[in-house]
C-alpha cells in the first residue's frame, strides 16, 4: 500500500507539472509595438510566424545596422580586442624604447618580418614576439595589431551604447566628483548631486538617475553621453579606450545576455504554442 501511495503521489505531481506548463503557455503573451498584449494561443498561423520571425531577428540578425543579440555579443568581443590592439600599438610606440620601432609602419614591418621568420599567422598572439608585456596585452593577435597600425580597426557603433543603456547602469561618484558637483540652491541648501548632473548635462528632468556602486563615475557618464556617432577607435583618447575595454563593453555584454534570455523565452513559448496548435513555423535563414 505504501508503494502504491508513492506512485499515486508521483503521478499527481507529474500531472500538476504538466497542467502548470499548459497554464503558463496559455498565459504567454505577445506585446505589440502599440503596447497591446495578445495571448499566443489566440494568434493564427500568420501572426505566430510574424512574431517568430521577429524573435529570430532580435537574436540572430547579421545586419550591421540592426544586429541580433548573438551578433552583438560577437561584435563586443571584436570591439574589446580592437580597443586593446590600439592601446598596445600606442604602448609599443610611445612607452617602450625599441630602436627599430618608432612609427606604425616600422611596427608593421617588424611584425611581418617576425611572422615570416617563425612561420606564424595573423591569428597568433603578440606575446611570442614581445617579452614582458603587461598582462592585458598578451592576447592581442598580430592581425589586430597590424590593423591598428594601418587604422583599419572597426568603427564603434554608437547605437550599441544607447542613452537608455548608459542611464540604467547608474552613477557612482568619486570623492573628487562630489566636490566638483557641490552646488547650493537659492536658500543656501546643497542641491542633490544627481540634479546637478542633469542640469549641467541638459538631461530631461523627468529622467530618473540612480546611484549604483557598479555604475559609471560622473566623468565616464559624461564621456559616454557626449560620444560622437560612430567614432574611429584610433580617434579616441587612451583613457576612453580603457573605459570601453574594461567596463563599458563588459557591462554591455551582461545586458545583452539579459535580452538574449528574454527573447529565447518568447521564442520557446511561440514554438510550444505552434506545436500545440499544429502550426508550421518558417525558420528564417541568416548569412
Amino acid at each position: 500500500m505504501k508503494e502504491e501511495k508513492k506512485v499515486t503521489e508521483f503521478g499527481e505531481t507529474l500531472s500538476n507539472a504538466i497542467n502548470n506548463k499548459k497554464t503558463d503557455i496559455n498565459q504567454a503573451v505577445w506585446k505589440s509595438k502599440d503596447g497591446r498584449d495578445t495571448r499566443l494561443v489566440d494568434m493564427d498561423s500568420v501572426m505566430l510566424n510574424k512574431a517568430y520571425h521577429h524573435c529570430c531577428d532580435m537574436l540572430y540578425n547579421k545586419s550591421k545596422f540592426t544586429p541580433g543579440r548573438y551578433t552583438v555579443k560577437e561584435n563586443i568581443k571584436v570591439f574589446i580586442a580592437h580597443c586593446n590592439a590600439e592601446l598596445l600599438k600606442r604602448y609599443l610606440l610611445h612607452e617602450c624604447s625599441i630602436d627599430i620601432i618608432k612609427t606604425p609602419l616600422e611596427l608593421v614591418q617588424a611584425v611581418n618580418s617576425f611572422k615570416k621568420q617563425n612561420n606564424l599567422t595573423d591569428d597568433n598572439t603578440v606575446d611570442v614576439m614581445f617579452d614582458h608585456l603587461p598582462k592585458e596585452y598578451s592576447t592581442v593577435k598580430f592581425g589586430d595589431l597590424i590593423a591598428a597600425c594601418l587604422d583599419q580597426l572597426e568603427v564603434i557603433n554608437r547605437k550599441m551604447i544607447s542613452e537608455h543603456f548608459i542611464i540604467t547602469q547608474g552613477i557612482w561618484l568619486t570623492d573628487e566628483e562630489k566636490k566638483e558637483l557641490t552646488e547650493l540652491d537659492d536658500n543656501g541648501k546643497q542641491k542633490p548631486w544627481l540634479d546637478v548632473i542633469k542640469e549641467r548635462m541638459v538631461i530631461n528632468p523627468d529622467i530618473r538617475l540612480r546611484v549604483d556602486i557598479k555604475g559609471f563615475s560622473y566623468s565616464e557618464f559624461r564621456l559616454l553621453l557626449h560620444l560622437t556617432p560612430n567614432p574611429r577607435i584610433s580617434s579616441l583618447p587612451s583613457e576612453t579606450l580603457r573605459v570601453f575595454r574594461d567596463k563599458v563593453f563588459l557591462l554591455l555584454d551582461i545586458d545583452t545576455d539579459y535580452h538574449i534570455k528574454r527573447w529565447e523565452t518568447i521564442k520557446s513559448n511561440i514554438e510550444q504554442v505552434a506545436k500545440l496548435k499544429e502550426i508550421t513555423l518558417n525558420i528564417p535563414s541568416y548569412k
